[in-house]
């Protein structure tokens, strides 16, 4: 998280976002660096057929939309707050003289767009070949390092709906539900008295027990 005096100083305003409200839409400008300050914001694509498919989910301190951003583009996706919230948005000018008078901000601000494009990678990969138990684990795994960071193996509480697990997987909710009732049997995780989903074994773990 960019600490918040050094982005009003180069022009950064909080913008408040009600839920289900869109922040800007697929092929608008991009106009702004935007970063969460509080509440949960979505990067949607939907297909022809109104299927929506979510390119990235983002919380507190993460920033979003980046690639067009600096490559001076249309927005690829739209992005949407799955709860009321707030964003800083920080024109573009003031933003990269940001950077360039904060070395260590610019580098944090590469290295995080480098974890990003590794994950597309990494799904992308996932949804051409594996199967659906595959994808969600990759997925939770991905998510447990996000929050927790590489190493930890203590069981994890995984903040997605079911319908979100779906949307960034490429399959149907019906699909998700079912493997994940199967990976409860065979005690990969638990349901918790929310209906939150409690990840219980790291990748490796799971690829050593087998199926």
């Amino acid at each position: 998280m960019i600490a918040e005096d050094i982005l009003t100083r180069f022009g950064a305003r909080i913008r408040h976002l009600d839920r289900n409200e869109v922040l800007f839409e697929q092929g608008d400008t991009t106009s702004f660096f935007y970063i969460v300050r509080t509440g949960k914001i979505k990067m949607i694509t939907q297909t022809e057929e109104g299927r929506e498919f979510v390119q990235g989910y983002f919380t507190d301190g993460q920033s979003f939309g980046e690639p067009p951003f600096f490559l001076n583009e249309p927005y690829p996706a739209s992005a949407v707050a799955m709860t009321a919230g707030e964003v800083w948005a920080c024109p573009r000018e003031g933003f990269l003289r940001l950077l360039q008078a904060n070395p260590a901000i610019h580098l944090a601000v590469t290295q995080g767009l480098c974890s990003r494009l590794l994950y597309k990678s990494m799904m992308l990969t996932e949804i051409a070949v594996e199967e659906a138990e595959h994808r969600i684990t990759t997925l939770i795994e991905y998510l447990r390092r996000t929050e927790r960071g590489p190493g930890t193996t203590h069981s994890f509480r995984v903040p997605l709906t079911r319908q979100l697990l779906a949307n960034m997987t490429g399959l149907r909710v019906e699909t998700v539900i079912r493997s994940i009732k199967a990976m409860e049997q065979r005690k990969l995780l638990s349901i918790d008295a929310d209906g939150k989903i409690v990840w219980k074994h790291t990748l490796t773990q799971q690829k050593d027990a087998g199926p």
